[in-house]
């Protein structure tokens, strides 16, 4: 008789993506729609081989002509990148939750034919996107649009073993990518090493979505028994 044998099955170096709708996100989607569309008529595009599109400077510029309703936005987004981070145990402050601030964010729009080529944000440890109208995208018209998340690892385990896939449904995606449907006022927040990409657009309706990157606010704390300090851009 085959012998009972106890598995304990632990999914190892899982990459988290963060899913979640800010409060205000009606009122806030009307104006930054109203705002992006308006600056999409008027400015010519940023210059980014990344993007076919329009899209605004990745800088802070966005928020000297979107001040008020990106600031509705970022303050839940920062609370919520306090709750989910804290500091290592290499710094003497450990277990504390730093500060964030928004060190880069701009604006997106797409249109019929509208990509993203897979990219990250280097230098930023929290990235993300929030969607302020995703036009036409929907799972059941592929009209595309959506967010592609690659998995990190790479392609090797279908490179070595095109044939094979764990048995783990945690880990039917390994080398593989996801594609994410975004909805109408989600914000998601991922690693800024995570490579990401848009799926080309079919639509009509423009695809409205704003970026950003977040550093830590890291003040005068000790590592490894020295002072070191390191601060981003102040978000305003």
């Amino acid at each position: 008789m085959p012998t009972e044998i106890e598995i304990q099955i632990t999914p190892l170096f899982s990459t988290p993506l963060l899913v979640f709708t800010p409060a205000d996100h009606v009122r806030i989607n009307a104006r930054l729609s109203e705002l992006i569309l308006q600056r999409e008529a008027s400015v010519p595009t940023h210059r980014d081989t990344e993007v076919i599109g329009w899209s605004s400077p990745h800088d802070l510029s966005m928020l000297e002509w979107a001040g008020e309703p990106l600031r509705a936005l970022f303050a839940p987004v920062i609370e919520v990148a306090k709750q989910v981070t804290t500091l290592s145990d290499r710094c003497s402050h450990g277990n504390r939750r730093p500060d964030w601030n928004v060190v880069e964010v701009w604006a997106n729009v797409q249109r019929h034919g509208g990509a993203n080529a897979a990219h990250s944000h280097p230098g930023s440890f929290w990235a993300g996107v929030y969607y302020v109208d995703v036009g036409e995208v929907c799972p059941q018209q592929e009209k595309g649009g959506e967010l592609q998340i690659y998995d990190p690892r790479g392609c090797l385990p279908r490179m070595l073993a095109p044939y094979l896939q764990y048995s783990m449904t945690e880990l039917h995606d390994a080398g593989t990518s996801i594609s994410y449907t975004p909805t109408a006022g989600q914000c998601l927040l991922f690693p800024g090493w995570l490579f990401h990409a848009v799926n080309t657009y079919h639509g009509v309706a423009p695809r409205i979505s704003v970026a950003f990157n977040l550093d830590p606010v890291l003040t005068s704390a000790k590592f490894n028994g020295t002072q070191k300090t390191v601060a981003g851009q102040p978000s305003r």
